[in-house]
């Protein structure tokens, strides 16, 4: 039951229902702790802890990626540990720490990257370029962002490429780049209505992590292309 009710709140989270994700993962909690599962705990702390960031909960977040941690080193698997370090260093961002994120998130590298499934690097790229951004160095921003995109283009579901596309469209040199690929992650997303997971208008509008990024020459809560020059 556990093992299916994870990857179902996965799913309502990525469709935008928050809550319902929660429930499942909550009921998932409650059968493997009955169980002392120590590392099936960890895998639904874990995604429980990717869904708390959207609810503004960057506290327990940290905390369940932290217990994440335990049992993803007694079991030895490199992309536990990989998801638990990344999740620290996306809450640390989201906090502002920035520096302290990208260190979190340097940290998987040293791990051997066949042991590391594709899906996880991928994010791993997306969020060194999200705090890249975030301290207005763009350029290295753009590459691991290309990085990400590269790796996902590879990956056998939908779900890195719409990632990536989100993560590229915030460093876009224009509006019009940007809807495009905001376009293709609505369409990956499979979001007939034009929305998206934050259920905010259609496109331009930012979405993912290009809504909440802050570049230093644009102002919070903008893109980074808002006041850069306009295509003829």
């Amino acid at each position: 039951m556990a093992n299916c009710l994870d990857p179902l709140g996965m799913f309502a989270d990525w469709r935008g229902d928050h809550r319902r994700a929660l429930e499942l993962l909550d009921e998932g909690l409650s059968y493997v702790k009955e169980l002392a599962a120590s590392e099936e705990t960890s895998d639904l702390l874990r995604t429980r802890a990717t869904v708390l960031p959207h609810q503004g909960e960057l506290v327990e977040a940290r905390e369940h990626f932290s217990q994440a941690l335990t049992p993803a080193r007694t079991v030895g698997l490199a992309d536990k540990l990989a998801g638990a370090l990344r999740g620290l260093g996306v809450a640390a961002r989201l906090a502002g720490d920035t520096g302290h994120a990208r260190a979190l998130q340097r940290r998987p590298g040293g791990l051997r990257r066949q042991l590391v499934r594709q899906g996880e690097s991928v994010r791993i790229l997306i969020g060194l370029g999200r705090s890249a951004a975030t301290e207005g160095r763009l350029d290295e921003a753009r590459d691991w962002a290309r990085q990400a995109a590269d790796l996902a283009v590879e990956s056998p579901g939908v779900r890195e490429l719409t990632e990536s596309a989100e993560a590229l469209s915030v460093l876009a040199d224009s509006p019009e780049r940007a809807a495009v690929l905001l376009g293709a992650a609505v369409g990956l997303r499979g979001d007939r209505e034009g929305g998206h997971r934050h259920r905010t208008p259609r496109v331009p509008r930012l979405t993912g992590w290009a809504a909440t990024t802050r570049c230093p020459r644009s102002g919070p809560n903008r893109p980074c292309w808002s006041r850069a020059r306009r295509p003829p």
